[in-house]
């Protein structure tokens, strides 16, 4: 389609959406509602592996997305889990660590990245971010302690952290790779990086569910045991008596979810390229502006989860993308250490996530975008930007 005819199709769009879930599903509905049919109407009468901890229910279509999920990532051990969350939650179980003890985080993502050290009981210790939205890991030795044990990774935008800047520190590595899923560092998946590393599968993410759902991942052959075990309650089946030898929680995976997420295993490569022209026009529509992106580190191949600009004020600006009718997300609003429920240092000054707090914006680039949609982007971003949004810029 030529540009003309693009330009004169802009006003054919009423609205765009940040995540459009009608589009996800007429993507999937064709493979996906035979196979939930034939999973509630009974059709599917073999028992289940007791993979899942019980033979009574058909666990195949969980298999099936761990053994891919394994295979992309490069891992030995993949468990589904209910949310990336509760494989965040299962990590920290995994390694023991409770009240009296110390993990080193990011102070700067979403707030389920750190709830779950807080309800262990254990103190988050925060890192700032750097230019790229990534964790500032340049003096991360200076954090440790005695109580330190773990330090958890997390990975934002869709790139990746420096990971060879918390190699051989004598301590677990966590990696919340919720974002990064097909991301690498240096050409390795950066799933596979760390003692354990987590997904989500939530809508908004790269391949999504209704919903949310995760998986939690590890080389280790004993971690992934008791992983397993953890996440169905800490007890195997219903026969074990007294032996049930650890604490778990209810993050047992259903198949119903999970064919979900095989049919979106199934369309992520065809996915990930649409998401890598989106990202590449917008790109090319507004490299001219005045406004700047988010930079990418050289050693992170992105996957394209989100596409962000800096702006003076990200609400007024919020604001105007709305009244242009392109929906956008606040990507992010948060900082723990300036908040009383997470920290205990309050008046801690975190500049990284400061300025990341002020100008950081995320536009559409899902991969269900029209290319008429996508010139709507532009346009979008062109119409409300003002001289006060032009060389906006990170000095940390």
């Amino acid at each position: 389609m030529s540009s003309n005819l693009l330009r004169l199709n802009i006003n054919t769009v009423d609205e765009v959406k940040f995540i459009p879930t009608e589009r996800l599903y007429d993507d999937v509905k064709d493979v996906m509602m035979p196979r939930l049919e034939s999973l509630y109407s009974g059709r599917i009468t073999e028992k289940g592996s007791g993979h899942c901890g019980s033979t009574l229910f058909a666990d195949k279509y969980t298999e099936q997305c761990e053994d891919i999920i394994a295979d992309l990532t490069e891992r030995k051990h993949v468990y589904i889990t209910t949310s990336g969350t509760a494989g965040i939650t299962l990590m920290l179980m995994a390694l023991g660590i409770g009240h009296g003890d110390e993990v080193i985080c990011t102070n700067y993502s979403c707030p389920a990245t750190v709830m779950p050290i807080k309800q262990l009981g254990a103190t988050p210790v925060y890192t700032d971010i750097n230019i790229y939205g990534q964790q500032d890991l340049k003096n991360i030795k200076s954090l440790i302690t005695q109580k330190t044990k773990a330090i958890m990774i997390t990975d934002l935008y869709g790139d990746c952290n420096d990971y060879d800047l918390v190699k051989d520190l004598g301590l677990p590595i966590l990696n919340d790779s919720a974002q990064s899923f097909l991301t690498t560092y240096k050409g390795a998946q950066t799933v596979g990086i760390g003692d354990m590393s987590i997904l989500s599968f939530s809508t908004n993410k790269n391949c999504p569910v209704f919903g949310t759902y995760g998986a939690v991942c590890t080389n280790d052959d004993k971690l992934a045991n008791d992983l397993k075990i953890m996440r169905k309650n800490g007890y195997e089946n219903r026969d074990v008596g007294l032996g049930i030898n650890h604490i778990g929680i209810n993050a047992t995976p259903q198949e119903d979810k999970c064919i979900q997420l095989l049919c979106s295993l199934e369309k992520l490569k065809d996915w990930q390229a649409r998401r890598k022209e989106i990202a590449e026009m917008i790109t090319n529509g507004i490299h001219n502006s005045g406004i700047n992106i988010r930079p990418s580190p050289e050693y992170s191949q992105t996957n394209y989860h989100k596409y962000s600009i800096f702006v003076k004020d990200k609400w007024k600006f919020r604001e105007l993308m709305t009244e242009q009718g392109v929906e956008t997300q606040m990507h992010y609003t948060y900082n723990f250490t300036n908040t009383p429920v997470l920290s205990n240092d309050v008046n801690k000054k975190m500049p990284g996530t400061e300025f990341f707090n002020r100008h950081a914006i995320s536009i559409p680039s899902n991969p269900w975008l029209k290319d008429n949609e996508v010139m709507k982007i532009i346009t979008a971003v062109r119409n409300c930007i003002t001289k006060e949004d032009i060389d906006i810029w990170p000095t940390i």
